[in-house]
């Protein structure tokens, strides 16, 4: 092999000596356009590996794949302003389909003939683009339900100015349609993944949830008996006296049904408020703040059936903001939800 073969494919001693010990990733491009030196972090990242006594790939070559063209791109632009580094953030995709956002700083380093290099230094910035774009997406997505969340509270406002001229229970489907169209939106149009979302979830971490899901909910239907005993002790007249304390005849579809409102409402209070407040707000305590505020909000969404009731969903709606913090999916509060509301309804404490 010629030296100046081996040269081109080993590197120069300069490369050997700084670049091959640099912990940045580092490629080099000679005059002619060809990968001459590519280091370890940059081989492992870019899967590209410039072997002793192959031939060089030219620049060109990778630039055929489109998907990578703007990265190359970047790559060679010092030969056009030869007096400039080059800075650049660019994507690229490795040929086993990991994608990449990459922090991209190339130079023009003048030599004579074929020694003239370009040095391009790379670092990884795909998870810190993911935050952003995260905070981002949760900024839209907040804004996106307030929308929808003023405009209901409008239509509200409308409705008990028209005395109520349909069931309060089609307000109760509104929110349900509201929470179907963040979902939609939040799955179609921003980089939040189920995972993010608190849907999907490990086996393992499934089963977790449920059984402390289900001995809170034991917990609190237990609590909720009590509530009625006492309420009964101090004014026998309350909380329908006309039925029995606690009547299964009233568990029907409606209470089947309620299975899905409770995890869609869930969906809304959770994934779509407290998660996005979460990313939004800059503060150590945004979980706190979070979970006061979606529970706020959750309350006020159940103006429709009065002060009491809200003041009930805004205490429930916190405690299952704490559990959601703990447990990152919504399948345990989901299940407390259901159990608070179907529980109510048969102890007579809420007409659900």
């Amino acid at each position: 092999m010629s030296e100046q073969t081996a040269q081109a494919n080993t590197g120069t001693s300069f490369e050997s000596r700084v670049l091959r010990d640099m912990s940045s990733a580092v490629i080099v491009i000679n005059r002619k356009g060809q990968v001459v030196y590519v280091n370890a972090p940059a081989s492992r990242m870019l899967e590209i590996v410039v072997n002793e006594g192959d031939e060089p790939l030219r620049t060109n070559d990778y630039r055929k794949n489109e998907v990578n063209y703007d990265f190359w791109d970047n790559v060679i632009q010092p030969l056009y302003d030869k007096g400039h580094t080059h800075n650049a953030l660019t994507s690229y995709t490795t040929p086993s389909g990991r994608k990449f956002v990459l922090r991209m700083s190339s130079s023009y380093l003048p030599g004579d003939g074929e020694d003239a290099l370009i040095v391009v230094t790379l670092d990884d910035e795909t998870e810190k683009e993911a935050i952003k774009r995260k905070l981002s997406d949760s900024s839209r997505t907040f804004s996106l339900f307030l929308v929808f969340f003023c405009s209901w509270i409008i239509i509200y406002a409308l409705w008990k100015h028209l005395n109520d001229p349909v069931p309060g229970s089609w307000m109760t489907v509104g929110v349900e349609i509201l929470s179907l169209l963040m979902m939609f939106f939040m799955l179609k149009f921003t980089s939040l993944t189920l995972h993010d979302l608190g849907i999907k979830v490990g086996r393992k971490t499934l089963g977790k949830t449920v059984k402390t899901a289900v001995l809170i909910a034991l917990g609190g239907v237990a609590l909720l008996f009590v509530i009625k005993f006492v309420a009964r002790l101090i004014a026998p007249g309350s909380f329908r006296p006309d039925l029995p304390f606690f009547d299964i005849t009233l568990f029907g579809l409606p209470q089947l049904g309620y299975i899905f409102t409770a995890g869609i409402q869930e969906f809304l209070a959770r994934s779509v408020m407290q998660s996005n407040l979460e990313r939004i707000i800059d503060s150590k305590h945004a979980g706190v703040q979070a979970i006061i505020v979606s529970s706020l909000i959750f309350a006020a969404i159940h103006v429709h059936l009065g002060f009491f009731f809200m003041i009930g969903a805004a205490i429930l709606a916190g405690l299952e903001g704490i559990l959601y913090y703990k447990q990152r999916n919504i399948y345990g509060v989901w299940i407390v939800h259901w159990s608070f509301g179907v529980c109510g309804t048969l102890l007579s404490l809420i007409d659900h």
